[in-house]
């Protein structure tokens, strides 16, 4: 869904009715900081950890809609060990998905429980931790896999100019490090969503074994795509 951009903001979007996604907030100049609080946004749910806030204070801070829920867990041995082992973004959200699930369950907890309006969602750059919680929503609001792909490529040309960036800080040994994880295949994507069909039965049956239940995730699902005025 188009949606005006608030001024700076840095991989924003809105693909669901009530879900917006985006970059880390601080990069909005004071003008687009206002330009946000009017799209009427109920919660911001910043998925950094708490050393990142510190580098990238939190513009939002203090205000009733802002909410701190790091999604990936800190010191957990088996995540850690996924991690290091990680050769593609996919095998990244397969960890996440694996060792994080109580995080991602408090996060679409957070989302579900948000006063009524729209839900943004964001991390770093709003293109892996983002993008894993968005594909969430976005299965269990029935879009079909090749939308949620499509959201997921939409990242690549808004990040580019920050990659660019980082790549210019590095060595060229360095940089091939991080280079298989910078672009946003949606093959990645995709997989993620495969590795709960294949060992979970499915999102839904993934979300419920992990405590988030069926009538929660219909009650998610349509929080997040409500209907249309001319219905009521």
């Amino acid at each position: 869904m188009t949606e005006p951009q608030p001024d700076r903001a840095l991989n924003f979007r809105r693909p669901l009715p009530d879900l917006y996604r985006s970059g880390d907030l601080d990069r909005l100049s004071e003008r687009g900081r206002g330009e946000l609080l009017t799209l009427g946004v109920t919660r911001m749910i910043d998925l950094r950890n708490r050393v990142e806030r510190e580098i990238d204070p939190p513009p939002f801070l203090g205000r009733t809609e802002y909410l701190n829920l790091p999604l990936l867990p800190y010191r957990n041995r088996a995540l850690n060990a996924a991690t290091a082992e990680a050769r593609s973004n996919a095998d990244h959200y397969r960890a996440s998905l694996d060792y994080a699930a109580n995080q991602i369950m408090t996060v679409l907890g957070a989302i579900l429980d948000a006063p009524p309006g729209p839900v943004l969602v964001h991390c770093h750059a709003g293109k892996d931790r983002t993008r894993l919680i968005v594909a969430l929503c976005l299965e269990l609001s029935g879009v079909p896999p090749e939308r949620i792909a499509d959201d997921y490529a939409a990242s690549e040309p808004e990040l580019a100019t920050l990659y660019e960036a980082a790549r210019a800080r590095r060595t060229p040994e360095a940089w091939s490090k991080l280079e298989p994880f910078v672009a946003p295949r949606p093959e990645d994507v995709l997989a993620a969503l495969a590795h709960l069909d294949t060992n979970w039965g499915g999102v839904g049956p993934y979300l419920t074994t992990h405590g988030f239940s069926s009538n929660e995730q219909a009650a998610l699902a349509a929080r997040l795509l409500p209907p249309p005025l001319s219905e009521f």
